[in-house]
């Protein structure tokens, strides 16, 4: 587990979220997470100017996020990070109010180290509460989500440029004894009412074909028109279509 290698504010019992206006009692400790290549060294200290968040605004702080969570790289948080410092935001529950994370027979956690939430899974279990919120999305965090979905199922994922995705978003192989299996995955963060046309099938199809992948899927918070069913039927082995329902249940599944 990490340490974190500065702490600027002791949590006491009089500690409040540090967003402005809550009066809440903080349930995570906030911090700030960075990885240098060059010298094989990490950054982690303690968010100076966002120390301590309750769980409303820890799962707000990351709904809201902009930008991919890579070392060296950016996020623009609405309440962490507020100097704009390269890396990004991690999160561990304090200490004093989960006694039973920290115990010494615990298999959570070791003794005096640090457990940093998953925020893929914060993220998932709060929208597997409000689905509705998938509209709300970004359209580049609804791609990051389906890429996790496939990820813990066991796929290498390899998300695509924003600019030059080549007719897909995600690229996710599948590696077994029996050979490797490539699926090109195509997102579309929709409102219910803008239904996933044929153009678009039709158009992952063809990408599906000239890289001879296994499978091309498409995943929408929407649905899809008629057209879009009819030309999928017959390529139940080349092509899947993914709707606002099937999302749902991947949220709800998910482990």
């Amino acid at each position: 587990m990490l340490q974190p290698t500065k702490r600027y504010f002791e949590y006491t019992s009089d500690t409040r979220c540090s967003v402005r206006g809550c009066e809440k009692p903080p349930e995570y400790e906030v911090y700030l997470y960075d990885y240098y290549p060059l010298y094989h060294e990490e950054f982690f200290e303690q968010d100076q100017t966002c120390p301590f968040l309750c769980e409303h605004h820890m799962e707000e702080n990351e709904f809201l996020a902009d930008g991919l969570r890579t070392p060296r790289g950016y996020v623009k948080y609405p309440y962490s990070n507020r100097y704009q410092a390269q890396g990004y935001t991690k999160y561990s529950p304090i200490r004093e109010l989960f006694d039973d994370i920290y115990a010494v027979d615990s298999k959570v956690l070791i003794p005096n180290s640090i457990e940093i939430v998953d925020v893929n899974k914060e993220l998932i279990k709060h929208l597997a509460k409000h689905p509705e919120m998938l509209y709300e999305l970004d359209p580049r965090k609804f791609e990051e989500l389906v890429a996790h979905i496939f990820q813990i199922q066991g796929f290498d994922i390899t998300l695509t440029p924003k600019t030059r995705d080549g007719g897909r978003d995600i690229q996710a192989v599948h590696k077994s004894s029996l050979g490797n299996m490539l699926y090109l995955i195509e997102c579309k963060r929709y409102q219910s009412s803008n239904k996933v046309g044929v153009e678009l099938v039709r158009s992952l199809y063809g990408v599906k074909q000239s890289e001879r992948a296994t499978m091309g899927i498409l995943v929408t918070t929407s649905s899809f028109t008629k057209d879009a069913l009819d030309f999928a039927s017959p390529l139940k082995y080349e092509l899947s279509l993914r709707d606002y329902e099937t999302l749902k249940k991947w949220l709800k599944d998910y482990k």
